[in-house]
This record gives structure tokens, sequence and C-alpha cells, in this order.
């Protein structure tokens, strides 16, 4: 069994839009004590989970690359509605 690099535990919720009557979209992101990280994005239609296994060199950066290629197409997904729809 590979050796777990920390014991840090994580556990953040929250909605997206959480003033919104019409949204009940959500993250929960986490890391659990035995070194597995979840990330679970839902709205009303259905729900996407990443998993990453965090007690590896090669499992830590896999998950900083994965959720760094998340963060870049949100953001350029965001920047496509600003400049064309708003």
């Amino acid at each position: 069994m590979a050796k777990r690099l920390k014991q840090m535990s994580y556990n953040e919720k929250r909605f997206l839009l959480p003033k919104s009557p019409n949204s009940m979209a959500c993250y929960h992101a986490k890391i659990d004590a035995d070194g597995k990280m979840k990330l679970t994005i839902h709205d009303c239609n259905g729900s996407i989970r990443l998993h990453n296994d965090l007690n590896t060199p090669e499992g830590v950066r896999e998950a900083i690359d994965k959720l760094a290629a998340l963060e870049t197409g949100i953001h350029q997904l965001r920047r496509h509605i600003i400049d064309n729809y708003k």
C-alpha cells in the first residue's frame, strides 16, 4: 500500500447561485482522511464527480492538473459568454 503523503481532510459545499429561487446548482469538494479527493458538481439535471487519490506524488500532480484544466475551461466559457452574450 502506498504511503499517505498527508492526512489533511477538506469538506466544502456551496450553492452556485445561493440567492436564486430557480437554481439548486452546487458543488461539493471533499478530501477524506484516507486521501481520496472527490469534486462533485450538481445541477437539477445531473451530476459529475471527479476522483483522485492523493496518497502518491503522481496522484497529487494529476489532481492539480485536472483541477487546473477544469478551471481553464470554466474561465474560457465564462469569457465567451461575457464577450458574446452580455
